[in-house]
């Protein structure tokens, strides 16, 4: 059981005595019910409840409470981690379950920065076909395993490959990838041990065996010649 689910469950309706801000951090407000301490929230949180001295809090408005602060944290969380870099909403989601938050609090929060344009996986899928491509040279087969890996649906990978690529451009990074390659296996004496050691290393760059044998077959009729 959680902290947070042991705490909701101790939970008894009375009256606000106390409201006093913790040490530790001052954003963050301490509830104290007839004199028992029973929550802490931020301090937001007593302003939009309008929470005040004398107030009487039932169980379920305590309980509200808590769940707002606990989506409260879970958006600072996740916004710190988009802070660093891009991420897909499978990645935040993943973040904020290793942080401690429920699977109903992380969803919620996925939901309402997806609303926010703060993730946007179909965005995402574009930005990072264009960079992998363009930088690194990698396949449509590599990096429809990379966006799969970090939880893209299919049909916005497929999307952004065909928006991202042409097809000439793949066959041509294809070219640019063997010819790097091909020197390394010259000391390679047996032809069929170097076409397929030629022909793994592309395919793991994620080019489609097609593309493969024709580079390959041009490579070798160039260097027949």
């Amino acid at each position: 059981m959680k902290p947070d689910e042991r705490r909701e469950r101790s939970l008894r309706p009375g009256r606000i005595t106390r409201l006093v801000a913790q040490q530790k951090n001052p954003n963050r407000v301490s509830v104290f019910i007839d004199e028992a301490f029973a929550f802490g929230v931020h301090v937001d949180l007593i302003v939009e409840f309008g929470m005040h001295k004398g107030q009487a809090l039932t169980v379920t408005v305590q309980e509200q409470m808590v769940a707002a602060d606990r989506v409260r944290a879970a958006r600072v969380v996740a916004l710190a981690y988009l802070g660093y870099s891009p991420r897909t909403e499978r990645e935040v989601r993943q973040k904020l379950i290793r942080s401690d938050f429920d699977e109903a609090v992380a969803e919620d929060t996925v939901v309402r920065l997806r609303e926010l344009g703060y993730l946007d996986d179909a965005a995402y899928a574009r930005s990072y076909v264009e960079a992998r491509f363009r930088n690194k040279g990698y396949g449509p087969g590599r990096l429809r395993s990379d966006l799969m890996r970090r939880g893209i649906a299919s049909a916005l990978i497929d999307a952004a490959l065909d928006e991202m690529i042409e097809q000439d451009d793949v066959l041509e990074a294809a070219r640019r990838h063997a010819e790097k390659r091909w020197p390394r296996l010259a000391a390679e004496a047996d032809p069929r041990k170097r076409r397929k050691k030629l022909s793994d290393y592309l395919v793991r760059r994620g080019f489609s065996f097609d593309i493969v044998r024709s580079v390959i077959d041009e490579l070798e009729n160039q260097h027949a010649s």
